[in-house]
C-alpha cells in the first residue's frame, strides 16, 4: 500500500510527524513525502492514499490541485481549525465526510465529534532515543522553568498562555527560557533545550497532542500542564507530572512545590521517562498507524 504524506512544509510539528512515519519499517505500507506546494494532481494515481496531515493542508491541496477528497485521508489536529469550517448551525465542516478517513490522537477529539464522525485513535509517538534525559547533572543550582509556543500573533499567545505563564514566574527564583515561533530552532537543537529545564509548562487552552509536552516528558523534564489533548492520556497528576487549571496561581503553586521537594521533582522525572518508554515510543504507536491506513483500502 503507498501512501503520500503531505505536511503544509518543512521544519514545523507536521513535517516532523511525517518524517517520524518514515524512520519506521512497516510490512504492508510505503510512505512517500511530498510538501503541499509540490504535489501534483497526477499524484493521486500513483498513491493508494493521499494523506495532508491536517483539515488545513488538505483543504488547501484540494483547492490548488483538484485531487478529490474521497482520494484523501486526513487527520483532525484541531477543533479550532474544524470550527473554521464549519456552517452556521453545523456541527462539522460540511466537506468532512468525504474524506476516506479521519484519525487523531486525542480522545478529548474523539469524544467531541462522536455523535458525527468515525475517528480512528492513532497516537503520536517520540523518538526516545533523540528525545532523552541528559547525562550528567546541570552544572548550577539555577531553576529553569521552559516555556514553547507562538507569541507573533494576539491569538496565538493567548491560545498557548504565554501571559499567564509570565504571570504565574513572576518574581519567583526561576529563570524562564522559552522556544517562540522567532527563533525557528531545528528540532535537533530542541533535545538541548529540554534538557537544560528543571520543569516544562504548557499553559494552553486547546492542543492535539501538544508536541512539546511530549518531548520535554520523554527527556524527564517534570510538565505542568492544564487539561489538554493527549495531557490526561500521558499524565497521572502528582506522579509523572502536574495538570492544573489555566490560572496563573495554579502554576505558581506547582513551580513553588517542585523548587521546593527535590525528591518529588526527580520522582517525577523518573516517571515522565518510564511512561514514555512502556507506552508512547515510535515504535509502541507505530501499529495504530498501521491499522489506521490497512482500514482504508
Amino acid at each position: 500500500m503507498k501512501i503520500l504524506l503531505v505536511p503544509g512544509g518543512p521544519g514545523w510539528a507536521f513535517d516532523h510527524r511525517a518524517k517520524d512515519l518514515l524512520s519506521l519499517r512497516f510490512s504492508t505500507i510505503q510512505f512517500e513525502l511530498k510538501y503541499v506546494n509540490k504535489v501534483k494532481t497526477a499524484d493521486q494515481f500513483a498513491f493508494d492514499i493521499i494523506y495532508p496531515m491536517s483539515i488545513n493542508i488538505a483543504k488547501k491541496l484540494h483547492e490548488r490541485t483538484g485531487i478529490p477528497y474521497k482520494r484523501m485521508a486526513t487527520g483532525i489536529t484541531s477543533v479550532r481549525v474544524m470550527e473554521k469550517y464549519m456552517l452556521e448551525g453545523s456541527k462539522i465542516p460540511p466537506f468532512i465526510h468525504a474524506f476516506r478517513g479521519i484519525n487523531t490522537a486525542s480522545d478529548e477529539i474523539i469524544q467531541q465529534f462522536k455523535n458525527e464522525l468515525s475517528i480512528y485513535k492513532t497516537r503520536v509517538g517520540i523518538n526516545e532515543k533523540q528525545f532523552k534525559p541528559r547525562a550528567t547533572k546541570k552544572g548550577t543550582d539555577e531553576f529553569v522553568v521552559g516555556w514553547v509556543g507562538r507569541t507573533d500573533q494576539h491569538d496565538y499567545r493567548k491560545l498557548k498562555g504565554y501571559d499567564i505563564a509570565l504571570a504565574a514566574l513572576k518574581d519567583l527564583p526561576v529563570t524562564f527560557q522559552t522556544r517562540t515561533f522567532k527563533h525557528k530552532v531545528p528540532r535537533e537543537e530542541m533535545v538541548n533545550f529540554y534538557q537544560g529545564l528543571d520543569c516544562f509548562i504548557c499553559s494552553s487552552s486547546s492542543e492535539h497532542i501538544p508536541l512539546p509536552v511530549l518531548e520535554a516528558a520523554s527527556c524527564g523534564v517534570p510538565v505542568i500542564s492544564t487539561k489538554v489533548g493527549i495531557v490526561p492520556e500521558l499524565i497521572t497528576n502528582n506522579k509523572n507530572g502536574l495538570i492544573v487549571p489555566r490560572k496563573s496561581a495554579a502554576f505558581r503553586e506547582a513551580v513553588e512545590n517542585l523548587i521546593d521537594n527535590p525528591k518529588m521533582r526527580r520522582n517525577i522525572s523518573k516517571n515522565s521517562r518510564k511512561t514514555v518508554l512502556s507506552a508512547w515510543t515510535l515504535e509502541k504507536c507505530k501499529s495504530e498507524w498501521e491499522s489506521f491506513f490497512l482500514s482504508l483500502r
